[in-house]
């Protein structure tokens, strides 16, 4: 049976969706079966940054009203082995009209044939981010290191435990040694203590998210940076291996 992990965030902004793909395909490349859904009804853009625009015919809303299969709705990646992804419906399309209980149904239905299913919520504090939130078996709170974005993180975390959800972690992302030393920027154990919860990960500024992301292309086929490193290793953490927290990781001055 799979894993379900859903990514929130308390504020847009803070490399959610990047990080969905990131450790998305680094689970991939330890030979997990993963399904990526998009939940974020608002922007629906992992489709673009996997490249994948021309690709994603059906979303989860279509599965839900019986219009087509979970198979038919979950799309091969090109290129990455293993992975699915799962588009939103539009707002457009069908509104607000799904209720937790079809939300969790389905992601029930996802279980028995992926070994992860990583879950890209709409930042903010939305009922469908706690509707998907609820139905995983953890979460994961993508978080700046500064303090508008961790109070984000910390109420966010909050809601979710508030609702039931028991295994909250947070990553720290877009992080820069030298505005930490600086003072500009909130150091690591100051961003835990913030957000009030568990690292999972800190991953490093790193121009080549931003690049990848706007070209389409896979992060881990297209850099040597260290946020691909940082994914990776999150990856790991996330299958139970205790990987130092900066393995292989330099954080950019």
């Amino acid at each position: 049976m799979g894993h379900i992990l859903s990514v929130v965030s308390g504020k847009g902004g803070t490399g959610k969706t990047s990080f969905c793909a990131g450790v998305a395909v680094a689970l991939c490349a330890l030979g997990e079966k993963v399904l990526l859904i998009d939940a974020d009804r608002g922007l629906r853009s992992l489709d673009i940054v996997l490249g994948m625009s021309d690709r994603v015919l059906f979303s989860w809303g279509d599965v839900l009203d019986g219009v087509c299969s979970l198979k038919e709705a979950a799309v091969k990646h090109p290129v990455v082995k293993n992975l699915r992804v799962l588009t939103a419906p539009g707002m457009e399309e069908s509104g607000s009209r799904y209720s937790g209980d079809q939300i969790r149904a389905l992601l029930e239905r996802a279980r028995p044939h992926f070994t992860w299913i990583l879950i890209d919520c709409p930042a903010g504090f939305g009922s469908e981010v706690v509707d998907f939130a609820l139905g995983a078996d953890q979460a994961v709170v993508v978080s700046t290191p500064d303090h508008t974005s961790l109070r984000g993180a910390q109420r966010i975390g909050t809601q979710l435990a508030n609702g039931g959800a028991e295994q909250i972690k947070i990553a720290v992302n877009r992080v820069r040694a030298g505005m930490i030393d600086r003072g500009d920027s909130v150091n690591i154990d100051a961003a835990m203590d913030a957000a009030g919860l568990p690292l999972l990960g800190v991953i490093p500024e790193d121009q080549d998210v931003i690049a990848c992301g706007n070209l389409g292309q896979v992060l881990v086929l297209f850099s040597d940076g260290y946020a691909r490193v940082a994914y990776a290793n999150i990856a790991r953490r996330l299958r139970g291996t205790r990987v130092p927290l900066l393995e292989g990781v330099k954080l950019k001055k």
